[in-house]
């Protein structure tokens, strides 16, 4: 996970043990069980004082229940940390080191590259794409550059030419997320400026060959305004939500009349599609929403600002405002209606993150504070089934094998 501005997190962040203040001895770990041959979930999570942020990475048998505290986690500082090939990759410093993982599902440190030299020593620098297992590109929009690089021998194998379009000098440009999709890698890209309250007004793509090093070309639209993870879905089908980063934008920037929508690119093409789009205002009857966490096909949980509720004065006071209220909307049929499981829950992030099907998400009753713990529930369309309660932010949770 990135932490990008005080209010929100988007994906990937972290080497000694940290028991948190606050964890009780009681704390218990997660079950044994999960399918396959010595299967393993990867659990990332953070937690961070008003000086730093520190992340904690942990392999599970299967997704956790019960109290889990970071008691047994590895501690890093503010970094990335992807699970690929089985493997554990974590990015802090300039660097990125590689993992493997036992038999006991133990972290064993591997080889490290650094990629210093090239400008990226911060984890808020770059995001990484793994196309095979001797491949992956580290996306870093301020330095012009992608990096190519082989997960296996951790070696550098070059660069590829970053021209970014032109953007005020004020914005800063990152990565939502970036997905392999076919011969193509796409990375979801935003631009803006918190102080002023202002965004690039088009959703941005960049897209790089998966097997070449051709330079990234740029995708823009400009139908709806940018801001807001992707996904593909199991037919190969790209959508990217394009919210006005969780509506904020569109509540207090300069284009309040813009428009927020679901986006589409379908497999094997090279543009997003002109003839879909899912208008927000149209679907969940306000053009202000700051979760859609997908549910599988053509379902999402959303929470949508009541159009009755005019937007605080100030700001700050946007973020966990009861005036979000939560539904159960169908993007295919058209449809929308109340999901009360969520109603009252201050999210963390907009993010779900999915193991074997299932999307889970992460809430509570303070939002992203420090000393703050979160319940990380399944989300199912009858309502929410409770899965693990967490004395820290949840910011990565797949299976690793």
């Amino acid at each position: 996970m990135k932490k990008r501005n005080r209010t929100r997190t988007t994906l990937a962040v972290v080497s000694s043990t940290l028991l948190l203040a606050g964890c009780g001895e009681d704390a218990v770990e997660g079950p044994t069980g999960g399918t396959g041959d010595n299967p393993a979930v990867l659990v990332v999570g953070q937690a961070y004082t008003p000086e730093e942020y520190l992340t904690y990475v942990r392999v599970f048998p299967d997704v956790p229940e019960g109290d889990v505290d970071f008691r047994g986690f590895r501690e890093f500082g503010n970094a990335n940390v992807y699970g690929e090939y089985g493997d554990v990759f974590v990015e802090q410093d300039g660097q990125v080191t590689r993992f493997s993982v036992n038999a006991d599902l133990e972290l064993v440190e591997g080889l490290t590259l650094s990629w210093e030299a090239y400008g990226i020593t911060s984890a808020n620098a770059s995001y990484s794409v793994f196309v095979s297992p001797q491949r992956a590109y580290t996306f870093a929009p301020d330095l012009g550059v992608v990096l190519v690089w082989d997960p296996e021998a951790m070696v550098l194998s070059g660069t590829i030419p970053l021209d970014f379009p032109a953007r005020p000098g004020s914005m800063e440009t990152w990565a939502y997320d970036g997905y392999r999709i076919g011969d193509k890698v796409v990375w979801n890209v935003f631009s803006g400026d918190f102080d002023a309250i202002r965004q690039y007004p088009a959703v941005t793509l960049a897209m790089a060959d998966a097997d070449g090093d051709a330079p990234v070309r740029f995708v823009e639209d400009a139908r709806c305004l940018g801001g807001g993870p992707s996904r593909v879905a199991e037919d190969g089908t790209y959508y990217v939500q394009a919210g006005a980063y969780y509506g904020y934008f569109l509540a207090y920037g300069e284009r309040t009349n813009a428009s927020t929508c679901m986006l589409a690119m379908k497999d094997g093409e090279t543009e997003l599609d002109p003839d879909f789009m899912v208008d927000y205002q149209g679907l969940t009857g306000s053009a202000v929403t700051d979760l859609w966490l997908p549910l599988g096909g053509d379902s999402y949980v959303v929470r949508a600002w009541d159009p009755e509720v005019p937007f605080p004065e100030n700001p700050d006071d946007f973020w966990d405002n009861p005036a979000l209220h939560s539904l159960l909307v169908d993007t295919k049929a058209g449809t929308s209606q109340p999901y009360p499981d969520l109603e009252g829950a201050i999210g963390i992030d907009g993010t779900a993150r999915t193991v074997d099907g299932i999307s889970y998400y992460q809430f509570n009753q303070n939002g992203y504070d420090v000393g703050g713990e979160v319940d990380v529930v399944a989300l199912h369309p009858a309502g929410i089934r409770p899965k693990f309660h967490l004395h820290g932010f949840l910011l990565g949770l797949e299976r690793l094998r």
